[in-house]
């Protein structure tokens, strides 16, 4: 009988051992030529911050803008800064651009490495961030309750400026629960992995060429929530991104699987809400919309990722029609979202500048 007990009981703890999804090598690190389809969320996104062992993360309400983005992995050597990162072992890039690019390394079998950046960055243009001392953002095999922590150290250059300052920081990884990840649509994938990435950097002055002045050193933080189940997808199912740069703060939802669009026809209509002129060129455009009692508002202009750019108006409102400018002379031709919340009640309407 004792032996029956015991066999029970290993059975029982190989099963919940087989059900935890573990990273590894060849189950998580990019290879080049690879891609992922990823849907652009809701920025508003509540986040599901359960942890432990077979819990349940409920996104199953999450709705996006009808927006797409593709990462593409491709082979370092094909990029314009190529020479910058002659040790890694890819480049992952968003719709194939020549910036906004990351370079990693699998370091053997053991790790991956991000070696580096290029990104256009507001005000500074095209920035090449080089680690002397990488950044590891993952050991390997990897699974819930592993966690581990790395200092990363490199050279900032803005190229339109030809000027080079150091940064250094810090991160800090958590596979802090496993379980079953709710999405929209019904949805429901068991065995996945959070896993949780904090990183930390502080540039040193950058000292830009004459008569610009000097700009204080900066702070650029970031959390990134990724949800993992190796055996659907080596990329992540669901990452939820926040970045604050110099107090700036942005967050970016994304996921493999489509969702319902934010905003709908009856809520236009109830609050006979528009946007003019639209498409619009060198002029601002104008929100409307009517209300039937007071009501608190917020109305934050959006980009395709879904990063709020500009808090146009947070407050209350009177009952009666309102209108509020939204400025649009500084903003890059392409496509934005004006997201507008009445009480409860979200409206996210397209703005084209052209």
């Amino acid at each position: 009988m004792k032996n029956i007990y015991l066999f029970i009981i290993g059975t029982a703890l190989t099963s919940a051992a087989l059900a935890q999804p573990t990273l590894t090598s060849s189950n998580h690190a990019p290879l080049v030529g690879e891609n992922q389809l990823y849907y652009i969320a809701d920025s508003n996104t509540v986040i599901d911050n359960t942890t432990g062992a077979n819990v349940t993360f409920d996104y199953s309400t999450l709705a996006g803008y009808g927006m797409s983005q593709t990462n593409y992995y491709v082979n370092p050597t094909t990029t314009t800064y190529a020479s910058d990162f002659p040790t890694a072992t890819y480049a992952d890039t968003t719709a194939g651009s020549p910036v906004n690019k990351r370079y990693g390394q699998l370091v053997s079998t053991d790790s991956l490495v991000n070696n580096g950046m290029v990104l256009d960055i507001n005000t500074f243009g095209v920035t090449v961030i080089k680690y002397t001392d990488p950044e590891k953002i993952m050991t390997y095999p990897f699974a819930y309750g592993n966690s581990f922590n790395d200092a990363f150290s490199g050279q900032f250059t803005a190229v339109d400026y030809n000027t080079t300052t150091n940064g250094s920081g810090t991160v800090s990884v958590n596979a802090d629960a496993w379980g079953t990840l709710l999405l929209p649509n019904s949805v429901s994938i068991p065995n996945v992995l959070r896993v949780v990435q904090f990183d930390s950097l502080v540039t040193d002055t950058i000292i830009l060429p004459f008569p610009l002045p000097a700009i204080l050193p900066i702070t650029i933080k970031g959390k990134i929530i990724n949800y993992y189940e190796p055996s659907v997808s080596k990329y992540p199912l669901l990452s939820i991104i926040d970045a604050e740069i110099a107090g700036d703060s942005s967050r970016t939802v994304i996921s493999q699987y489509p969702m319902p669009m934010v905003g709908v026809d009856e809520l236009e209509n109830k609050f006979n809400l528009s946007v003019y002129p639209n498409p619009i060129s060198n002029e601002n455009a104008t929100l409307t919309f009517e209300l039937a009692t007071n009501e608190k508002v917020e109305v934050t202009l959006l980009n395709q990722l879904g990063q709020q750019l500009k808090n146009v108006f947070t407050g209350n409102m009177q009952p009666g029609m309102n209108t509020l400018t939204i400025e649009t002379a500084n903003l890059a031709k392409g496509v934005y979202f004006i997201s507008t919340l009445i009480g409860e009640q979200k409206i996210t309407k397209k703005l084209i500048v052209q």
